[in-house]
Formats: structure tokens, C-alpha cells, sequence
């Protein structure tokens, strides 16, 4: 994501170079109407350089403290831009003068401020999107149980919060499927949410092979043969296509 600081707002709120990242990053998406969907992980890697997840999350809550971002209630960050653009107006008187000088006198000025008022409207606005709308399916299956963990919880801490966070990426997408259809049912909670990830277990697909539902259903076409754990069996077409299942060269001249 290319940002553009501003060092005017850094300043005055004592924002350390890390912290004056994500709130151009935040204010960014904020411009594209969107506002920053994601979390904190995809946040750290949307930045043009390394950093980690704790200092993204305490950038963020000092942002938040001093109210030049909010948090709506769906977990959504915006910038509160009535400052910044006051600041952006001044900016563009100055850079109209200096524009004028450099127009009188023909010559590249060495001074290159940090701040390029109009860029973030003349910049493609699909590459804008591209970079803010991050809530992929899978991010907004996270969102959710988090929402529903609060709501049961109360908030939570933000190591469990960043454990939780990990254990959800390397969960398979299976895993996150199953898992939000038992948290949301009420057959599964923790009273923690990085166990409530982390301790449920990877689902396997059932075999419905030599039952009188598994041959109803494949008379039915709500089931097929497919290839599991290198033997083939008879598995529902969801499983099919949660698990990502190898159709047998029977069924697959046959769909």
C-alpha cells in the first residue's frame, strides 16, 4: 500500500513513525469510504515495511486514545478527518505557492514534503480498494466469532486476541467453517478465545459408504464417490467441497 504521512499530525500528537503508518494507512481506506475492514495481521503486512502485530495493536489503541481514529461497531476503523482536513487546506495553500514560485523559476525545488494534497483523490480508485476492502470470507468467518465471543465475554485480552489471530491462520478452511457453525449454534465456546480456536479440532469428512443414507443420497445427487485419505468412499457434496475432495473418474464423467 503506498501511504502518505503527515508529519504535521505526527508531530503535534508525538506519533513515532510506526504509529504515523497506520493512521495514513487507516486514513487512506477511511477516504475510499471503506475504512479498514481487517485485522491486525493483514494490517502489518498491508504497511510497506516489517512489523509486528503487538505494535500494530498498540499504534492502533494510542490512535484510538486520542481520538484521530474510532472504531464503529463492526469492529471497523475510520479516521476522524475534520482535523486532517483542515491540515490538508493549509497544506494546499503552501503547495500552490510553491508551485507558482516553481513555475517563475523553471527549477526543481529541493524540498519534497511529505504530504502531496491530492494525491489520494488523482490515485486509481480500485487500486484504493484493492489495498482497504481486505475482508475476505474467511476474515469476516473471524469477525464474526469474535463478535459472538464478545457478546458472551466480554472483551477480550490482547495476547489471547493475537493468539487467537494465529491459530485462526493456520486453521484449515474447513476447520473455520465447522467452527463457526458450532460457535454460532451454542455447541462450542471456550472462556477464552485463542482456545476457543485453537482447541477445536480439525474436522474429517464422513463417510457415508454401505449406508442406506449414502445411497439415498447419491440417488439423489446430494452425494458422490470422491478419494479421502487415499481410499474412495461416499461423501456428501458439502464435504466435497469443504474438504476439496478428488471425484472419482467415474463421477467426474458423470457431473
Amino acid at each position: 500500500m503506498k501511504l502518505l504521512l503527515d508529519d504535521t499530525t505526527a508531530r503535534k500528537h508525538n506519533l513515532n513513525a510506526n504509529e504515523a503508518c497506520v493512521f495514513a494507512a487507516i486514513l487512506k481506506c477511511t477516504k475510499a469510504g471503506r475504512g479498514w475492514f481487517s485485522n491486525y495481521r493483514d494490517l502489518a503486512n498491508a504497511l510497506p515495511f516489517v512489523i509486528s502485530r503487538p505494535t500494530i495493536y498498540r499504534a492502533v489503541q494510542k490512535l484510538l486514545n486520542l481520538g484521530l481514529i474510532y472504531e464503529d461497531e463492526n469492529k471497523v476503523l475510520f479516521a476522524v478527518q475534520n482535523e486532517q482536513s483542515a491540515v490538508q487546506n493549509e497544506q494546499s495553500a503552501v503547495q500552490n505557492e510553491q508551485s507558482a514560485v516553481q513555475n517563475e523559476q523553471k527549477t526543481d525545488s529541493p524540498y519534497n514534503p511529505l504530504i502531496i494534497n491530492n494525491d489520494m483523490e488523482r490515485e486509481n480508485n480500485a487500486t484504493c480498494a484493492h489495498a482497504c476492502d481486505t475482508r475476505t470470507p474467511e476474515t469476516q468467518m473471524y469477525f464474526d466469532i469474535r463478535k459472538i465471543f464478545n457478546d458472551k465475554h466480554g472483551l477480550h485480552k490482547v495476547g489471547e486476541g493475537l493468539a487467537a489471530e494465529k491459530s485462526w491462520h493456520d486453521a484449515s478452511p474447513a476447520k473455520k467453517a465447522k467452527l463457526l457453525e458450532a460457535v454460532k449454534s451454542g455447541k462450542w465456546d471456550k472462556p477464552r478465545i485463542d482456545w476457543l480456536i485453537a482447541d477445536f479440532p480439525e474436522p474429517t469428512p464422513t463417510n457415508l459408504q454401505g449406508t442406506e443414507l449414502g445411497g439415498n443420497m447419491l440417488n439423489e445427487g446430494l452425494a458422490k464417490i470422491a478419494l479421502y485419505n487415499g481410499r474412495y468412499g461416499v461423501y456428501s457434496t458439502e464435504d466435497i467441497r469443504l474438504f476439496n475432495l478428488e471425484l472419482s473418474d467415474y463421477q467426474r464423467g458423470h457431473r
